[in-house]
């Protein structure tokens, strides 16, 4: 693995990751949902594993009002 990944990718690390790539996923975690939370790339729930061509929906496929409530603030965070 190169000292500077590119993300979205799969890390694989033996024992905790570093605080510097810790925070690098962060990082690319966030941008990538605000990207999906305004439509702009594709989006895949972490609660069901499904996969979203569009985006983030603005509810949960499956009704769980938790999750829309999470989808809700991503989204009122990437309008931000």
């Amino acid at each position: 693995m190169t000292d500077k990944p590119t993300f979205p990718a799969v890390v694989v690390t033996e024992g905790e990751p570093s605080p510097e790539l810790f925070a690098a996923m962060d990082k690319a975690t966030n941008k990538w949902t605000k990207r999906a939370a305004r439509g702009e790339c594709e989006w895949i729930c972490s609660d069901c594993c499904m996969g979203f061509p569009g985006g983030m929906p603005d509810a949960c496929a499956y009704g769980h009002q938790s999750c829309t409530d999470i989808i809700q603030r991503d989204k009122k965070d990437a309008a931000a």
